[in-house]
């Protein structure tokens, strides 16, 4: 897979893109593009600018699904994928994401399976960058890839209404 190189210019493709993601972000956002987007149309993964300092290349800024994946974590899901999905698929996530943005996902150091988050995990699997397992295994704990667009109101409302 041959990733386009980062591009500044096409970073968020809108001012109302750049005005959700602070919205969801609750703080204004370092440049970005939008990576996926959520059954409403809003901005649900971002892809950050390359630097040294964060190694996580792709975040969620859907409020509701980082909910619904923080309730998974909180119940021991970290463990549990690692040990459901295997070191194997886990780390050749790793090796394709080391290989085509210079760090391990969400900055991890060093093989053996280890999952440090599996937002960024899902946010990579979203943005259609690297599909992976261990993204497929989190969004099947969930109720759905997005939860129901009413019940994420602030996501669905123009900014203005939701302030």
């Amino acid at each position: 897979m041959v990733v386009p190189p980062f591009d500044k210019e096409s970073m968020a493709d809108s001012y109302k893109d750049h005005e959700a993601v602070a919205l969801q972000l609750g703080r204004e956002p370092s440049p970005f593009r939008v990576a996926a987007r959520c059954p409403a149309g809003r901005p649900a993964a971002i892809e950050n600018e390359r630097r040294r300092e964060m190694p996580t290349t792709f975040w969620l800024t859907c409020p509701t699904l980082q909910a619904e994946i923080s309730r998974v974590e909180a119940g021991g899901g970290v463990r549990q994928a690692q040990q459901e999905v295997g070191a194997g698929a886990i780390d050749e996530t790793h090796d394709e994401h080391l290989r085509l943005y210079g760090a391990r996902v969400a900055g991890v150091g060093s093989h053996g399976g280890r999952i440090k988050c599996l937002h960024a995990f899902t946010a990579l699997h979203l943005s259609g960058a690297i599909p992976n397992r261990v993204a497929q295994w989190t969004l099947a704990r969930l109720e759905g890839p997005y939860p129901d667009p009413a019940r994420c109101p602030e996501c669905i409302a123009p900014p203005e209404q939701t302030r």
